[in-house]
């Protein structure tokens, strides 16, 4: 687990405290809801995100035939999980870091003007899905899931997979630790989540 954080549990059991050592700022982070999300797809993925060749993508587009839904919203959870270690770190407000994400892959380059306008517009898909993972309002997961719904899951994925491996990278050449912090959340809160409340609380 990355040693610059530490983590204490308060009185209720679905939420963690986690503060960051180098910005000395605490957060407080609980589960994805267990209709959505199981803490396995999340640590999945993020073994996913830090494995290195083409093994991980076939894997992830593999999950995709059995469930794209409940794979794009583990990958846009781990998203907006990231963006807030981050504002914890640098004092960035998560959202703003989600505004910044953009598919800039292979499939972008050397794109016709009518041909940018699909991809800026797929960029936006994704950060919809990221800020409804980020913020936990159910009409934005209601709009990123009909979205989804209409347009074609491997192109979702093939999209968000890039931005993630973008920003995964980025974030760690800036010294942000994030392998393992999913599996610190599963390790520091119980199963069982009450209410329906975000998964994520500005740092303070």
């Amino acid at each position: 687990m990355p040693g610059s954080y530490t983590w204490s549990r308060p009185s209720e059991g679905d939420m963690v405290e986690l503060h960051d050592l180098v910005s000395g700022r605490t957060t407080v982070l609980r589960r994805p809801p267990p209709d959505l999300l199981v803490m396995d797809d999340i640590i999945r993925i993020e073994a996913l995100a830090f494995r290195e060749g083409t093994g991980p993508q076939a894997e992830l587009f593999g999950a995709l035939d059995a469930d794209p839904l409940r794979v794009l919203a583990g990958m846009n959870w781990l998203i907006a999980f990231w963006s807030v270690l981050w504002d914890l770190r640098e004092g960035e407000p998560a959202g703003d870091l989600v505004r910044t994400l953009d598919y800039d892959g292979p499939w972008r380059k050397g794109a016709s003007p009518e041909q940018e306008q699909v991809w800026r517009s797929m960029s936006q898909r994704v950060r919809t899905g990221v800020f409804a993972a980020l913020t936990g309002n159910p009409e934005s997961h209601r709009v990123y899931t009909a979205e989804v719904r209409r347009l074609a899951p491997d192109v979702f994925l093939h999209v968000t997979l890039t931005i993630m491996d973008a920003l995964s990278r980025d974030l760690t050449r800036q010294g942000l630790e994030l392998t393992g912090m999913a599996a610190g959340l599963e390790a520091n809160t119980d199963p069982g989540r009450s209410g329906n409340g975000p998964s994520f609380s500005p740092p303070r």
